[in-house]
């Protein structure tokens, strides 16, 4: 288990650099009779490597013998020809201070990845007939639900490194990514501000060892988005803009360190014309990426589609198509995928694309900015969806437990399964799902989660550290404990005194109104008074007149009422609900037009809202947003070059 206070430094021991010969394919490695272009000498041998147009062989003597490519028969410079590796060397880097090279058990199985046996033409890639492809059958109805929960964290315990300082002040830390499988991790920087060349450069970290690699600036604008499994390859994606005139999130490159340079495929498109928008047809975006094993990587599209592509050829092995409310994870040994579509949470083998068993949500909710993670036992899944979370048993598809924040979406850039009871929004904010309490906004880091741990990115111009940790940190948890028993913490409770306000409602709504009211108050277990400062507020405008449309249907005028209720206290307003009479999805009788159906349900205002309201069961008191605290956690935390400093 790992320690919740930041792991160890990077000792700093520089280690030789390991030079290793990438071979093509099998075939370069079988002995074959070698010619030049008279045909008056031959050599059987096995090809080493072809560097500055000289081709290196070792004869089955054991002597090593070297000849210019060009003085080779035809026959040997079409085999040769064919091995031509994708990679183009950019410029030659010099060695950062301290820096080391990744350990050669760690580069041991580079010859199995796709940098060591590249079939595909990376300048030229193959064309894709999406119709001839394996597409991903969601099992539902057939393929029951059977996943055998099984433990997700680390099977080792993962060193911290430390991180080169910035090249330039303008120069950031841009993201993060961890294998655990392949056992490392990589650090992406960009600097694009107030330069002539926009520059990017990655760090590459072995977990197991904290050995780090540091490459030099290269002339690109990409950040990583996962690492290969042989834990030295990056699978790159280019963040530009599309007049930048440098790489654009469409675009995916390996890149892999040569001493302190690296060397790059030719950008790849593998998502190309699947976009249609305002007429025009473009390319589809990256948005996430699980390497495989077996030379193969997960790709999925911010247009829903999701495939899985073999590198040595770039040629989908399966894919499917999913609908707008989508997300994926998988397990830290990348063995079992999870895709969410929409309602239907699937277990699919990330390898052949087969559906291992499916399920639906239960109440079906209204999805969007959808995301699912996976806890350190890995028997929950965590879905976060518009402003709420989910927790779902992956035994038996049972929501286990449900937050709303009541505002805006909970986790649109992040979500973590930090521990089976906390979760990490936006990668900064710590939540306490058991008793809904904000306990520590964690501030200036770079983070990246995987198997229950936190991974910490912190750079400035004088030096950099990568560190792994469990949270809640000791202090954050000592604070959990003195909170969860102190009443003050609490703005609602079960059990509070509220009062009711309908004054802003109609008089002839009233009635029904404080009806309901009276009703959602009594499901949430408060205790109504006629003078308490927490106050219920209903209110009713409209209506309104106003163009609503539907797919495919055409633009309507409907009358809009919108119906909301409040929470405030001391005059402030702390949580907030609202409802239309207009539904998204329009129900018509037999016989009834849309508008016939919208012209009855103008006659008044949906005042169900006000009885079938969830009013919050835990509310947390409102903080002062002194000290930086915007996001009313108990405490905040700052990741430094020095460690975590807490302030409350």
């Amino acid at each position: 288990m790992v320690s919740r206070n930041l792991i160890r430094g990077l000792q700093c021991a520089a280690l030789a650099s390991l030079i290793v010969v990438l071979p093509d394919n099998a075939s370069a490695q079988e002995a074959r009779t070698w010619a030049d272009a008279t045909g008056r000498f031959k050599v059987e041998a096995t090809l080493v490597e072809v560097k500055d147009g000289v081709a290196i062989l070792k004869r089955t003597s054991g002597q090593t013998v070297k000849v210019p490519v060009s003085r080779l028969s035809e026959a040997d410079q079409a085999f040769l020809q064919q091995l031509d590796n994708p990679f183009e060397v950019v410029e030659d880097a010099t060695p950062a201070t301290g820096a080391k090279t990744m350990s050669s058990a760690s580069a041991s199985s580079a010859e199995s990845n796709a940098v060591g046996n590249p079939k595909a033409n990376w300048a030229a890639p193959p064309s894709v007939d999406w119709d001839r492809v394996q597409l991903l059958d969601s099992g539902f109805g057939v393929k029951p639900w059977s996943y055998q929960p099984r433990d997700n964290r680390f099977a080792y315990e993962p060193h911290s490194a430390r991180l080169p300082a910035k090249k330039n002040f303008f120069e950031g830390l841009r993201r993060l990514k961890v294998n655990p499988a392949a056992g490392s991790a990589v650090a992406g920087y960009t600097w694009t501000f107030s330069t002539p060349k926009h520059s990017s450069r990655i760090s590459l970290v072995d977990l197991k060892t904290g050995e780090t690699f540091h490459s030099d600036l290269v002339t690109a604008n990409m950040c990583p988005l996962d690492i290969l499994s042989d834990g030295k390859t990056v699978l790159m994606q280019g963040t530009g803009g599309d007049r930048d005139g440098y790489e654009t999130a469409d675009q995916v490159q390996l890149w892999r360190p040569q001493g302190q340079s690296v060397n790059r495929t030719p950008s790849w498109i593998p998502f190309a014309n699947e976009k249609k928008a305002f007429g025009k047809t473009t390319n589809a975006n990256v948005n996430e990426a699980f390497a495989l094993d077996n030379n193969r990587v997960l790709l999925l599209a911010d247009n829903g589609h999701l495939a899985c592509f073999d590198l040595a050829t770039l040629m989908p092995v399966w894919h499917a198509n999913l609908s707008q409310n989508h997300a994926i994870a998988c397990t830290t040994d990348r063995k079992d995928l999870f895709v969410l579509d929409e309602h239907l949470l699937m277990h699919v083998d990330p390898q052949s694309g087969a559906v291992l068993g499916a399920f639906e949500l239960q109440d079906k909710p209204r999805m969007g900015w959808t995301k699912i993670r996976l806890n350190p036992d890995g028997d929950r899944m965590l879905i976060s969806f518009v402003d709420n979370l989910r927790v779902v048993s992956l035994v038996n598809g049972e929501t286990l437990d449900e937050y709303s924040t009541g505002g805006g979406p909970v986790a649109p850039n992040g979500l973590s399964f930090a521990d089976n009871d906390f979760v990490l929004l936006d990668n900064h904010l710590l939540l306490h799902l058991p008793s809904k309490i904000k306990l520590c906004d964690y501030q200036d880091a770079v983070i990246e989660s995987a198997g229950g741990i936190e991974f910490a990115g912190v750079i400035s111009d004088k030096d950099g550290h990568l560190a792994p940790l469990q949270l809640p940190h000791p202090a954050a948890d000592q604070m959990l404990q003195q909170a969860v028993d102190d009443p003050s913490v609490f703005l609602i409770y079960p059990g509070v005194a509220v009062s009711m306000d309908v004054s802003a409602v109609p008089k002839q709504y009233q009635d029904t109104v404080r009806s309901g009211l009276e009703s959602a108050i009594q499901s949430a277990g408060y205790k109504l008074t006629a003078t308490a400062p927490i106050q219920i507020q209903a209110s009713v405008s409209g209506p309104k007149q106003e163009a609503v449309s539907y797919i495919a249907r055409g633009a309507y005028i409907a009358n809009t009422y919108t119906s909301t209720v409040k929470i405030t206290n001391q005059g402030k307003d702390v949580w907030t609900r609202s409802s239309t009479n207009i539904p998204g999805v329009l129900m018509t009788k037999r016989d009834q037009s849309i508008q016939e159906r919208l012209d009855e349900l103008g006659k008044e205002p949906n005042l169900a809202h006000f009885k079938s309201v969830a009013l919050p069961t835990l509310m947390q008191n409102p903080g002062d947003k002194a000290g930086g605290n915007h996001q009313n956690a108990l405490m905040v935390s700052k990741f430094t070059q020095r460690g975590l400093v807490d302030s409350k």
